[in-house]
């Protein structure tokens, strides 16, 4: 019996003090999860991009020369023709863009972006009577596109700021109609169609709402110079002596865009240090 007792006493003796000794191990829980790394914006993004356009220049200037009175200049000179007239152009404008961006020490971003745009509503046209002739105007932009680069700061992970510049192209359009029938019931149409160059600066916004799509708001300015036509001449005589007669339309092409965007994003080369690291 005293076998049995001291047996059990034993048994619980060693119960109690593996017990307390497991209470008093560290604890083997599994650590919590690691948060996802905050967002970055290196990479390649493509999206569409709609907004408004109006020109800030909109004077047609006309060139007119005459080797004896009778000629456009004469008309000119006695208001029968315009020597400027003024066409704005404004309306829709939509494209799409592609580009790269690389962030790096945590808030700066280096960027470059091309676009191409179509506008609607482009196209002005002005039509003037006098006593003698009738001359019609217009003049637009079919599309217009640019290639920028960009320079940002991360506001937050989520958040840029920007400033961008770079080249800009576009089409232009410049047509001057002259009817008179001072020279011989005259009908006469100068019109030229020409990709202009330039450059464009502005600067936006973008909000990162998700980790792939982007939000953004931007405005731009461009110039793409000036477009001149090739110019038009008639002949004519001038109390019985042959004369010559030319005209020539130009215009510069300048104007303000404000659009809003969306991008889908991809990152195909991995992150570069991403905001908050050290």
């Amino acid at each position: 019996m005293k076998k049995v007792l001291l047996l059990s006493a034993a048994t619980f003796l060693t119960f109690a003090a593996t017990t307390a000794l497991a209470a008093d191990l560290p604890s083997q829980k599994a650590p919590p999860p690691a948060p996802p790394p905050p967002p970055s914006w290196t990479g390649f993004y493509a999206g569409i991009n709609a907004g408004y356009f109006w020109t800030t220049d909109s004077t047609i200037t006309q060139s007119y020369a005459d080797t004896l009175p009778g000629g456009f200049l004469s008309h000119a000179l006695t208001g029968q023709i315009p020597v400027q007239v003024s066409i704005g152009n404004h309306g829709f404008i939509g494209g799409g863009q592609v580009g790269f961006n690389y962030q790096f020490e945590n808030r700066f971003l280096l960027g470059l972006e091309a676009d191409i745009q179509g506008l609607t509503g482009n196209d002005g046209t002005i039509n003037l009577i006098s006593r003698q002739s009738a001359t019609s105007f217009s003049r637009g932009l079919s599309q217009i596109g640019t290639v920028r680069g960009r320079l940002g700061f991360v506001l937050t992970p989520q958040w840029l700021v920007y400033g961008t510049g770079g080249y800009a192209y576009g089409q232009g359009n410049l047509t001057a109609n002259y009817y008179g029938p001072w020279a011989s019931a005259l009908q006469l149409i100068d019109s030229e169609s020409q990709t202009l160059s330039g450059y464009a600066v502005g600067g936006g916004a973008e909000w990162l709402f998700l980790p792939n799509w982007s939000v953004k708001a931007e405005y731009l300015y461009y110039n793409l110079g000036t477009l001149t036509t090739s110019g038009v001449q008639f002949s004519y005589k001038a109390a019985g002596v042959a004369a010559i007669s030319t005209a020539q339309s130009n215009s510069r092409f300048s104007g303000n865009i404000v659009r809003a965007g969306i991008n889908y994003h991809v990152n195909w080369i991995g992150p570069p240090k991403i905001f908050g690291d050290k």
